[in-house]
C-alpha cells in the first residue's frame, strides 16, 4: 500500500458514510429539521486524551471538517502501527421526531451490512473493502449518529472504539457554550444619596 493511500481511502469512505446516513427520501419520516452549522466541540473534547489512550494506546488524532454543517472528522494513527488508520465522525443534525433508527441504518444494511446488537439506539457494520470495517451507530442520549472506520489489522476493535465514543457523547458536550461560564451583568452604580435640599 502506498504511503498516504490508506488515509485518503478512509477519508473518502468515511465522508461517504456521513452522507449516506441521511436518507435521500424522507416521505415516511416527514421533513427534516433545518440544517444548522456545527457549533459543538472538536475531537479533543469528544474523544479526550484519557479515553483515546485507553481505547487506542499510542495513537494521536487529527481533526478535519468536510463542510460548515459537518461534525468533526477525527483521524487517529500510530507511528508504532503505521498500517492502521482509524477515523471517527459525528453527524449531530436535528432529526424529525418520527425518524426511525432503521431508516438511518438502511444504507449500511442495504450495502451488505449487518446489525450490531447492544450498541447505542441502533447500529450496523459492514466491510466496504477488504481489510476495512465500518461501524455506524445512533446514540441513545443525543441526535448524533457516529461512525468508526478502521483500515488495517485488528479491525474488529472498531466496535469497541465506537462503544467508547458513544459513552463519551453527552448532551452537555454538544452545547455551543459548554464549559464556558456566562458573564454576570455589571451591577448598576448606586444613586447618589438625596440630601433633602439642606445647604
Amino acid at each position: 500500500m502506498r504511503p498516504g493511500w490508506g488515509v485518503g481511502l478512509v477519508t473518502v469512505l468515511t465522508l461517504g458514510a456521513c452522507r449516506e446516513r441521511i436518507p435521500s427520501a424522507v416521505e415516511d419520516a416527514g421533513p427534516r429539521a433545518p440544517t444548522v452549522a456545527w457549533q459543538g466541540p472538536g475531537c479533543e473534547t469528544l474523544m479526550p486524551a484519557d479515553l483515546l489512550e485507553l481505547t487506542l494506546p499510542g495513537f494521536t488524532g487529527k481533526e478535519e471538517r468536510a463542510c460548515p454543517t459537518c461534525g468533526p472528522l477525527c483521524t487517529f494513527r500510530s507511528e508504532a502501527e503505521p498500517g492502521i488508520t482509524v477515523s471517527l465522525t459525528y453527524d449531530c443534525q436535528p432529526r424529525a421526531p418520527q425518524t426511525e433508527a432503521r431508516e438511518l441504518l438502511a444504507p449500511t444494511l442495504n450495502a451488505g451490512g449487518v446489525e450490531v446488537p447492544a450498541l447505542g439506539r441502533a447500529a450496523a457494520r459492514r466491510g466496504p473493502v477488504p481489510g476495512m470495517l465500518q461501524v455506524v451507530a445512533w446514540d441513545d442520549d443525543t441526535p448524533c449518529v457516529l461512525a468508526v472506520t478502521w483500515l488495517g489489522a485488528g479491525s474488529e476493535r472498531a466496535v469497541e472504539v465506537l462503544r467508547t465514543a458513544l459513552r463519551a457523547t453527552q448532551p452537555a458536550l454538544l452545547q455551543p457554550d459548554a464549559g464556558v461560564p456566562t458573564a454576570l451583568p455589571e451591577a448598576p452604580l448606586p444613586e447618589p444619596a438625596f440630601d433633602g435640599g439642606l445647604p
